[in-house]
């Protein structure tokens, strides 16, 4: 071993003294075999990226050329080899990542989804059997090491390394890769705004696409922004209010289902009854249609953006989850601020899910929302087999968020019951519906039979929902649609009506509304809505109505009014609020109930420690003197330490809190605290 090392070593001292054209050329040679093995694992076919480079020879030279840039760098250090090979690392683990995850969702990898990480961790045991996790943190832990053994030993070029050589070739090549995006997006050969995601990596190739996601973050300046024109649209649409005198201000429930879609859509999938029997009565009876959204197989948080701001989603970088970057930090129009400003509406959110996901804990109180009900603050929740909360739980959280104060009240309410990963080896849920397919693919039919089944029990809650509010006999509004379709393996033609970026949506309500049945895009919703109801609206909603035309294809004064309005209240000078008063975050409360401590016992004869109070749920931990404990849930009123998980007996003074803290270990609120008094 010893001596294959020192030979390594040994050669590659002797690679330094290669004059520059040579390491140029083993560069290039080098980045077009790794930009070939990317699009191998991008589109799990040796065949399918042969296709590509055939079909596509500028488009694959042009990510050469970008493989080629990062690789440059290299000729400006001392440590060439090793840090060439980093690069080949880094590359290799995104193209790995890329590949891994199209096994599980339609996306491809981008860089949002690195800052994704702990949302990523958190769902482990779902995707990943335990020996597959091992694999996987084995495999990092490896991979780590081996960097840094290699950044030990691979030995540095000493004497001169001609940095005005490598500072000229990695200067040329960077202007290359410039002047060919700009001539490749001219001449159309690439987009640089991609309508679809999957699309846009299967055309353009990976390392142009992963690229594009790590620089294009949030909207772009336009050309022609300025505050003359945000003042002009601002006077263009605020004459349209006026027409909104006598608002209907019903309770307004929004009901987003997770990966909710009409398996009828799809040939080749048969069931032996309706798998979504009171939806389909539902669109009978109320205003329904096609739902065109953002995502497909994934981007649930652009689908919600959408629906409520009013705002595209598509403005923003490729792959980019607003929720993730720009509304952690800023507040921003919605329907919940619009509402809760215009008409005093209660404002709630409601997701069976962590609250952290997607950080929502942040940015709802930037999109004006008073209170958010997550998992951690939820009792009784069912789960599916694969680990996701069941949505048998929300119209009991629905009703206690209406309940909990005397105003009208708009819910945000995000459902999760139906989300991959979608089970291969066994069909893993109850069969309230028989699934088969014409492809008698064994996996397959399990994965389909899983998800419709569960679109089945989805489809019995929201019938139950509707039924409660109907006896509740108050006016109300209740929107349900489907966020995206499945992950599940579809082919281009498989739907045998709307597309596959379309879902169903109906408006359910019991007060009359005189809506037509129109399809609609997810950003069209609230305008759709809240005029529907005579409500006054916010900017973007009336930008809807002034520039939208749905009988457009291209609706480019739309889009150009809406770039304008989106830049300048998100990322501008702001000038729209020299009009409007600028919104504001709430103080958002996590949860409706209040928790709390009543008393503290500690039992000599068992040793054990129960802390009694109010509003416990499974998430709720037990907090002495500051330090977490091994707390056990009994019930809503009481938590229990058992002897030996005591580290020491409890003494007259010490401090006694709970929190909630989620299953990745973070603390979301914790309770007034209790001094603890001998018995």
């Amino acid at each position: 071993m010893k001596n294959m090392l020192k030979k390594l070593g040994e050669k590659i001292k002797r690679s330094y003294e290669q004059p520059m054209w040579k390491w140029i050329l083993s560069m290039f040679l080098i980045a077009v075999m790794l930009e070939f093995l990317l699009e191998i694992l991008g589109r799990r076919s040796i065949l399918k990226a042969v296709l590509f480079v055939w079909h596509n020879p500028l488009v694959y030279i042009y990510n050469v050329s970008i493989c080629f840039f990062t690789l440059s760098v290299c000729l400006l250090v001392r440590r060439r080899v090793f840090l060439m090979g980093f690069v080949l690392v880094c590359w290799l683990t995104m193209g790995i990542c890329n590949c891994v995850v199209l096994g599980y969702r339609i996306t491809p990898f981008s860089f949002i989804d690195i800052t994704m990480i702990s949302d990523v961790f958190s769902m482990m045991d779902i995707y990943f059997n335990n020996i597959q996790q091992i694999l996987i943190f084995g495999g990092l832990i490896i991979l780590v090491i081996l960097i840094v053994v290699a950044f030990i030993t691979i030995p540095r070029m000493k004497g001169k390394i001609h940095l005005v050589k490598g500072a000229i070739v990695v200067l040329v090549s960077f202007v290359v890769v410039y002047v060919m995006t700009i001539l490749a997006v001219k001449t159309t050969l690439i987009a640089d705004e991609f309508t679809n995601l999957g699309t846009a990596y299967k055309n353009y190739g990976f390392v142009y696409c992963f690229s594009n996601s790590v620089v294009d973050i949030g909207i772009k300046k336009p050309e022609n922004y300025n505050k003359a024109d945000i003042d002009r649209i601002f006077l263009e649409t605020v004459q349209l209010d006026k027409e909104h005198v006598r608002a209907k201000k019903p309770d307004i429930i929004i009901l987003q289902l997770e990966s909710f879609i009409d398996i009828g859509r799809v040939k080749g999938v048969h069931t032996d009854i309706e798998s979504i029997p009171n939806f389909k009565a539902f669109e009978e009876e109320y205003p329904s249609g096609w739902l065109t959204v953002p995502a497909i197989g994934a981007g649930t948080a652009n689908t919600e953006f959408e629906v409520i701001t009013g705002m595209k989603s598509k403005l923003f970088g490729a792959g980019e989850y607003p929720y993730k970057t720009i509304l952690t930090t800023s507040p921003c129009e919605s329907m919940a601020q619009v509402l809760k400003r215009r008409y005093s509406y209660g404002t709630h959110a409601i997701h069976n899910n962590k609250a952290k996901f997607y950080s929502r804990d942040i940015t709802y109180s930037n999109l004006g929302f008073e209170t958010f009900t997550s998992l951690e603050y939820m009792y009784d929740v069912n789960r599916t087999q694969t680990g996701w909360a069941k949505d048998d739980c929300l119209p009991a959280e629905i009703f206690k968020a209406l309940d909990s104060d005397e105003k009208q009240d708009f819910i945000l309410c995000i459902s999760v019951q139906g989300h991959g990963r979608y089970p291969k080896k066994e069909l893993k849920c109850e069969e309230h519906v028989k699934v088969t397919l014409d492809s008698e693919d064994p996996e397959l039919t399990n994965q389909f039979g899983y998800f419709v089944n569960q679109c089945y029990e989805m489809d019995q809650m929201i019938l139950e929902l509707k039924t409660m509010l109907d006896e509740r006999d108050k006016p109300y509004v209740l929107v349900l649609y489907g966020d995206h379709i499945p992950a599940l393996t579809f082919e281009e033609d498989q739907f045998e009506s709307g597309e596959q970026n379309q879902t169903e949506y109906v408006i359910v309500n019991n007060i009359g509304l005189e809506m037509e049945d129109r399809d609609i895009y997810t950003y069209e919703l609230s305008d759709y809505l809240m005029s529907a109801l005579g409500m006054k609206r916010g900017i973007m909603q009336r930008c809807h109505e002034a520039y939208f035309d749905p009988a457009l294809g291209d609706n480019s004064e739309f889009k150009n009014v809406a770039e304008l309005i989106q830049y300048d209240m998100l990322y501008g000078d702001k000038y729209i609020f020299d009009r409007i008063r600028p919104y504001e975050a709430t103080d958002m409360k996590l949860g409706i109930d209040d928790i709390t401590v009543d008393e503290v016992e500690f039992d000599d004869a068992t040793g054990n420690i129960l802390v009694r109070g109010q509003n416990f749920t499974p998430f709720s931990v037990v907090l002495i003197n500051d330090e977490r404990t091994d707390s056990i849930y009994v019930d809503r009123e009481t938590l229990m330490i058992v002897a030996e998980d005591v580290a020491q007996e409890l003494v007259p003074g010490d401090v006694i809190e709970v929190a909630q803290i989620d299953k990745d270990k973070h603390e979301l609120t914790r309770t007034p605290p209790v001094i603890y008094e001998e018995q």
